[in-house]
């Protein structure tokens, strides 16, 4: 009796993890060639070709997983970014995070997305979250500068001075212009203009390319 539990005991334990220096054993190889390779660093160019072949073969025969956090402490990034959207359903965003998704796989990061409605006190918060959990930067969709990050930040639509924020601006007067000719070109002259939401930072923007290119064309607000 005791021995049949001992044989599901020893059947139901879990498969102990492949560690980098176990594959690195089981190759014959030094641990910094098999990591090299796995990682597919600049250097792995370097290694003649069949080498790369029998670690990459060996590796997926054993089940290795590279062990991302201890690879993020040694390299000082975590491959991962946070993402801060006013909200997650509205279609802009959903185009915009569609080919945000594309890019990072590409690079093989991963990412944490988090709405805040356009709060403030949110905005701060999700940051500061974000930061703790070790991300290499920040991605703001239409998004206000959080009041303090000492993190890489990337604003899409945004337009801020701060120094360590890369702005993508997008130019609101040449999409007035196309928008207004296109619709002047149809005859049409009674044209009513929806402005957008107070707490979209490219609300202003928008708006004051709107009027000033309604002006050019002779069309009234």
């Amino acid at each position: 009796m005791v021995k049949k539990r001992m044989r599901s005991e020893v059947t139901k334990a879990p498969q102990k993890r492949v560690t980098l220096q176990t594959l690195a054993k089981h190759l014959g190889l030094s641990t910094t060639t098999v990591s090299v390779v796995i990682s597919d660093a600049p250097a792995a160019k370097g290694i003649p070709r069949e080498t790369r072949e029998r670690i990459l073969e060996a590796a997926a025969k054993l089940q290795y997983r590279p062990n991302y956090l201890a690879r993020s402490l040694r390299g000082s990034r975590s491959m991962s970014v946070g993402i801060l959207v006013p909200e997650s359903s509205e279609g802009y965003f959903t185009l915009v995070m569609s080919g945000v998704e594309e890019a990072l796989m590409a690079a093989n990061y991963l990412y944490f997305s988090a709405s805040h409605n356009g709060r403030q006190d949110l905005i701060n918060q999700y940051s500061r979250l974000l930061s703790e959990r070790s991300v290499d930067g920040l991605l703001l969709v239409s998004t206000p500068n959080p009041a303090e990050i000492d993190l890489p930040v990337v604003a899409i639509s945004g337009h801020s001075p701060k120094k360590g924020v890369t702005n993508i601006a997008l130019d609101h007067r040449k999409a007035a212009m196309l928008a207004l000719q296109y619709l002047k070109s149809l005859g049409h002259r009674r044209i009513a203009f929806v402005r957008g939401q107070n707490f979209n930072i490219d609300t202003d923007d928008r708006w004051r390319s709107i009027v000033a290119v309604a002006d050019d064309l002779k069309i009234k607000i």
